[in-house]
């Protein structure tokens, strides 16, 4: 019999950190690649709230969620920082020359359901019922 690989045991979920879904649009005169996106956000909260506040947030911008003809999109961030995220995207004026505005469509538990609040997604399942 060959030997396993020992994985190590995933985390109980009572264990896990308590997570939240932050909806976002952004509005801008011209369309905007998600690449230039993702940078100025992580540029954005580094500066306004440093490497361990960064770090606390646990934050991860979804990117098989982004859509690009509606320019929206979700954050994963810790439940404790969210006040801190949302003050971050507020502060970016600017990707590249384009002007653009982010706004925090809200603010949900889970992937699915930020997607059923904010953009209008609806589940096969429901139709079943």
């Amino acid at each position: 019999m060959a030997e396993e690989e020992k994985r190590p045991k995933p985390l109980p979920s009572s264990l896990r950190g308590r997570r939240r879904y932050i909806a976002y649009q952004v509005i801008s005169e011209d369309k905007i690649l998600f690449s230039d996106l993702l940078n100025t956000m992580w540029h954005s909260i580094l500066n306004f709230l440093g490497e361990s506040g960064a770090a606390e947030t646990d934050l991860m911008v979804l990117k098989n969620v982004y859509e690009d003809k509606r320019q929206m999109g979700i954050i994963r961030c810790s439940h404790l920082s969210v006040e801190k995220v949302r003050a971050a995207l507020a502060l970016i004026q600017r990707i590249g020359d384009v002007r653009v505005v982010i706004k925090v469509l809200g603010v949900s538990g889970t992937v699915d359901a930020t997607k059923k609040k904010f953009f209008g997604e609806i589940s096969l399942t429901e139709f079943t019922k």
